[in-house]
Order: structure tokens, then C-alpha cells, then sequence
């Protein structure tokens, strides 16, 4: 046989590397005949972990949603509502923009309005309802992980499985599902992932069918919540990477996602007004980096994205407030925020690098870059630092990078048995399931979860001040005085707490001046009640409530010269501050009360000269 020659084998040579690399999508269209035990195994699993919550109430965001919003609760009649403004309208009677991106979701919400319909304020129904999702979601993975691996005869042995049931048990989920709030997201998950399943069906038999019924579950999947977004280039790059295998997409599918974005937006639009507010957010709740500059917030958010990524791989400690400061503010010069910068860039590169190679790792880390892109910060303001439940689509890509590895990586490369993996995975998934078990009691109450949030967020002034909170509802429901003092003195400790982290945090300071009025009742120290009152409008001149207290006050229960000396104390303290328009506010009510009162008069003469008022001065003098 003659040799070839050097222009044949590189004609060769090229023809190889042009030939496509076979599809990893298996096809069975009897799957859920051959594994309905699955289905039921993922059903007990779900009610095992999660049944626990189904005697609890209503807690945190769900009166903004569900307990205490209007349109839900007018049932059927209210959902065109639901369907017509902005989510929280309901809860607030008018449209609030709190948050950048604003707030419409309304398809859990009608869900929550069909359940009212039914049966108002069953949340055994709603926190079942929550459970089965949940259970779909498992469900979903199941059978679209089983569409690029290939098929065992011990299906408990399988990736699809392991990684299905991992999810389920994986305990940064208990926000989501033990929270009825929280069926946004497990919602917003199975919608998109349906839209990937008939994306992938159509991609195998071309049918119009799978393609109309993958629009509808991304159009549905938006209205859940709008993190689905992001399939727009999940869906594309699944069929890339495990179809085509090469740099190639199905233009149909494209472009019934991109039509579908472009309804869905426009729709946002025309309800909500905008799709990223360019008004400016300057509480600081809503907006934790209104005090830090561009490189200070850049460093924060690789922080929590590495924090995120932590939490996926070992989720402990887990907490549901992440408000200031429980994260502090980074700069790019801590250890950890160039630890997490470094491992997303090299991972994204090298996913991007070895997609031909290593198919499934490339796509579950891309799905998770992917996927948390859209809550991260990075591009606009989410409304908080992190939150747990911000993971729930994304804590996926991890869940399969791990399996993976060490189903098929780990005994290739130490040749070993795969009888060790597969024990590792169990005493995972067992820790797992411990960690979800002991988790969900917190979600019982508000008591619960504010205790068990601020043994772990302890520099949030969110979450100690929601303790105070929770106890003071508890002191107003409690019959015994000396436990009724003992819960206000306690209240007052997470107060204070809440005010050394954010000195003029509203809420902090009208817990502080509620705690201040109860405790006034057991020992009448008015010295003491209104030496708290000046500390707090100090701190926040716009808590109304003491004004309405100084009211009551005036009825008989404090001489008139006590007040308008606390009105001079507060005004000369803010006058020190720079803060002329609150100051001369609160000395106009003591100037009311009493025109010629000379402490009064020479703060506001003083206030006004400090301002620069010259003219208005004088006549105080």
C-alpha cells in the first residue's frame, strides 16, 4: 500500500475534526412507565423532610403576599388584579418601587388567591401545595438528567438519580419550600425546567407540539418569577453542549424564547412602568450599598458569590437574613473576595475550555455561573446582599458537579471502587437530610425564626430588630406582668443591638421608642422615658410614633415645662447634627404649645442662624 501524503493526512486530519460528535440525548418514550418507583420514592422523600411544616403558619413575607394582601385574599375576583400590578400592590395599596427590577410575579400569587377561594387561611393546604411542587421539581431533574447519561438497569446506581435526590434533601432549599412565600421559586424552576424538556424533545422529533408547549412553560416560568430569564441561554446551551456538541442552535427554538422575552418584557413594562427603575435607592435595606463606592460593592458581591458557593458544597451555618452587616463591606484586597474571583474565572474559563471534553461538568457549572448571574448584584440591585433561597435554581449546577465527580471522576483517576464513592454520596445525602430536618422548625413561627436568625446573622440590624419585634408581639399577648417586663427588657437588648449596627434604622428606632413607652408603664421614670426619646429622634428625627406619645403625654401625665424642655433638648441635638429642617419641625410643636417659652425660642433662633437664616433668627430672639 503506497504511503499517503503529507496533503492527504492533513485533508484526513481535517475531515476528522470536522465530523460531529454524537448526540448524548437518550430517548425512551415509555421512561415514566420503567421508573414510576422514582416518582414515589421523591414523594415520601419530600413529605419525610418536609411534613413537619405543614402545622405551621403564616411567617416573614407571606402577609405581603398572601395573609395581608387584598387581591389575594378576594379570591378568584381578585386575580386579574394580580395579573394587572405590580406584586406587592396588594399588600402596600399602591405601587411601591422598593427594588431596581420591581416585583412582578403574579402566577404564585394567583395560586395563593385559587387556595383562598377554597379555603381561606388553610395553610395546611398551602404548605402541602409547596411540598408537592417541591417533589415535581425532584420529578423534572430526574428526567432530564436521564436524557445525557446513559440508562442502567439499577437506576438507584444512576447520576440522574444521586444527583435528583440530593437536591431534594439539600438543605439551603428549606426557605423556599417551608416558607409558603416561597413557592415563587420552586414555581419558577419547574416552568423552566419544562420549557428545557420540550426544548429537548423538539430538538430530537422536530415537533411544532413540544415547541408551543416549551413557550408556554417559559412564558409561565417568567410570570413565577423572572429569574427564568436566564433560560433563554440555558435552554440553547444544554442543546449545544450535549446535542450538537460544536457551536451550533436550533434558530426555531431561539427565537420562540427571544419572542416570548420580548412579550413578557414588554408586558412588565406596560404594568410596572419600567424594567430597571433608575430612580435612586437609598434605604439602606433595600439598597445595602447605598454607603459604599463602585470598588467596595464589586468586592462584596464576589465575596457572596463565593459565599453562595460554600453554602451549595456545605450548607452550614444557614440563616435567612443576610441585611447589613451581617455581610461586611469588602474590599478587593481581602483574601476571600480574591479566593472567589479566582476560582469563578478559572472555572468559567476552563468550562468554557473543556466543553467538548467534559460535557456535563461544563454544563452544570455554566448552569450555575449562569443561573445566580441574574441575583448576584452584578448588574443590579437585588434588594439585599444574598438570600439563601436566591440559590434554589442555581445550588443544581453544584449538586451535579459533585456527583459527577465523584461517580466518574474520582475512581478513574485513584482507581478505585465505586462502592466508595457511592458511600460517600450516601453519608452526604444522610447529612443533607439531618440538616433539612432540623432546619424547618425554624420556619414554624416568627419567634422561631427571628431566634435562630440572630444567633447567625448577629451583625444584621434586620434581624435583631425583627427579634425585638417578635418579642415584643409576644409581651402584648402576655398576661403576666413580670414576664411581660422580662420579654421588654429582653426586646430592648436586641434594639440596642439593631441601632449599634445602623444608628438611624427606622425600624430599629420605632421598636426602641415602643420597648422605651411599655417600660415607662412599670416604672414611671419619665426622666428615663424621655432621655430615650431624644436618643432616638438623635438618631431618626422621623419617628412619628413619639410624637403621637408626647400627645398622650400631654393629657395631665407630664407638666408642660417637662415637655418643652424635651422639645429644646431634642432641637438644640439636632441643630449640633446639621439636621436645621427636623430640628426647627419639633420646635415648632413646643412653640405652640407655648410661644414665649425662652429655652424653646433661643433653639430655634439658634438653628435658624446656624442655617444661615439670619432674618428668621431674630424674631426668636
Amino acid at each position: 500500500m503506497a504511503k499517503k501524503t503529507k496533503k492527504q493526512k492533513q485533508k484526513q486530519t481535517k475531515k476528522s475534526v470536522l465530523t460531529p460528535l454524537p448526540s448524548l440525548i437518550q430517548q425512551d418514550t415509555t421512561f415514566w412507565k420503567t421508573h414510576w418507583l422514582v416518582a414515589l420514592l421523591f414523594l415520601i422523600v419530600s413529605f419525610v423532610l418536609y411534613a413537619q411544616c405543614i402545622q405551621y403558619g403564616y411567617v416573614l413575607d407571606d402577609k405581603i403576599v398572601i395573609s395581608e394582601n387584598s387581591y389575594t385574599k378576594q379570591g378568584v375576583k381578585g386575580i386579574w388584579k394580580l395579573l394587572s400590578t405590580e406584586s406587592f400592590e396588594g399588600y402596600f395599596n399602591e405601587q411601591r418601587n422598593l427594588v431596581q427590577g420591581g416585583r412582578y410575579r403574579p402566577l404564585s400569587l394567583i395560586t395563593f388567591a385559587l387556595e383562598h377561594e377554597i379555603s381561606p387561611g388553610n395553610t395546611y393546604l398551602a404548605h402541602g401545595i409547596n411540598i408537592l411542587l417541591y417533589c415535581l421539581c425532584g420529578m423534572l431533574l430526574f428526567r432530564i438528567l436521564s436524557f445525557v447519561y446513559p440508562a442502567k438497569d439499577k437506576w438507584y446506581l444512576g447520576i440522574p438519580f444521586i444527583i435528583s435526590l440530593l437536591y431534594l434533601a439539600h438543605p439551603i432549599h428549606t426557605e423556599a419550600v417551608a416558607n409558603i412565600k416561597g413557592r415563587d421559586e420552586i414555581m419558577a424552576f419547574i416552568l423552566g425546567l419544562s420549557a428545557l424538556y420540550y426544548a429537548t424533545k423538539y430538538i430530537v422529533n422536530t415537533s411544532s407540539t413540544s415547541l408551543i408547549a416549551m413557550s408556554v412553560c417559559y412564558y409561565l416560568g417568567l410570570l413565577a418569577k423572572e429569574n427564568v430569564l436566564t433560560f433563554l441561554g440555558v435552554i440553547p446551551l444544554f442543546m449545544m453542549i450535549f446535542h450538537y456538541r460544536k457551536i451550533k442552535i436550533d434558530w426555531k427554538v431561539i427565537s420562540a424564547l427571544l419572542l416570548v422575552t420580548i412579550l413578557y418584557l414588554v408586558q412588565r413594562y406596560a404594568i410596572i412602568g419600567y424594567l430597571i427603575s433608575t430612580e435612586p435607592i437609598t434605604d439602606i435595606m433595600n439598597n445595602p450599598f447605598v454607603e459604599m463606592n463602585g470598588l467596595e460593592r464589586f468586592a462584596t458581591v464576589v465575596y457572596c458569590l463565593g459565599k453562595y458557593l460554600l453554602l451549595c458544597i456545605v450548607p452550614h451555618p444557614l440563616t435567612h437574613d443576610y441585611y447589613p452587616y451581617q455581610i461586611p463591606i469588602m474590599n478587593l484586597t481581602n483574601v476571600w473576595v480574591i479566593i472567589s474571583l479566582l476560582v469563578y474565572l478559572g472555572l468559567t474559563v476552563l468550562a468554557l475550555i473543556q466543553f467538548k471534553k467534559s460535557p456535563h461538568k461544563s454544563f452544570a457549572w455554566l448552569f450555575f455561573v449562569g443561573t445566580i448571574f441574574i441575583v448576584s448584584n452584578l448588574v443590579f440591585n437585588v434588594g439585599t446582599f444574598m438570600n439563601e433561597r436566591f440559590v434554589f435554581i442555581s445550588s443544581l449546577g453544584i449538586i451535579w458537579i459533585l456527583v459527577h465527580s465523584l461517580i466518574y471522576n474520582l475512581p478513574k483517576r485513584f482507581g478505585m471502587d465505586l462502592k466508595i464513592p457511592l458511600a460517600l454520596l450516601v453519608i452526604i445525602a444522610l447529612g443533607y437530610a439531618a440538616k433539612t430536618i432540623t432546619r424547618v422548625p425554624v420556619w414554624e413561627n416568627a419567634m422561631t425564626l427571628n431566634r435562630a436568625a440572630v444567633t447567625i446573622s448577629k451583625q444584621s440590624a434586620r434581624a435583631n430588630s425583627f427579634m425585638a419585634t417578635a418579642l415584643f408581639n409576644t409581651y402584648k399577648e402576655t398576661s403576666d406582668r413580670s414576664e411581660q417586663q422580662r420579654l421588654l427588657e429582653e426586646a430592648q437588648v436586641y434594639v440596642n443591638k439593631s441601632l449599634d449596627i445602623l444608628p438611624d434604622y427606622s425600624n430599629a428606632n420605632l421598636m426602641a421608642a415602643g420597648v422605651a413607652a411599655e417600660l415607662y408603664k412599670f416604672d414611671n421614670d419619665l426622666n428615663a422615658l424621655l432621655e430615650s426619646f431624644t436618643k432616638i429622634w438623635t438618631r431618626n428625627p422621623s419617628i412619628s410614633y413619639i410624637t403621637e406619645y408626647m400627645n398622650y403625654l400631654k393629657g395631665g401625665r407630664a407638666n408642660d415645662r417637662t415637655i418643652l424642655d424635651f422639645y429644646a433638648r431634642v432641637g438644640e441635638a439636632l441643630r449640633k447634627k446639621g439636621e436645621y429642617k427636623w430640628a426647627l419641625h419639633h420646635l415648632t410643636t413646643a412653640h405652640q404649645m407655648d410661644p414665649n417659652y425662652v429655652p424653646v425660642r433661643k433653639v430655634i433662633a439658634s438653628t435658624y442662624r446656624s442655617a444661615g437664616d439670619e432674618n428668621n433668627a431674630r424674631k426668636f430672639d
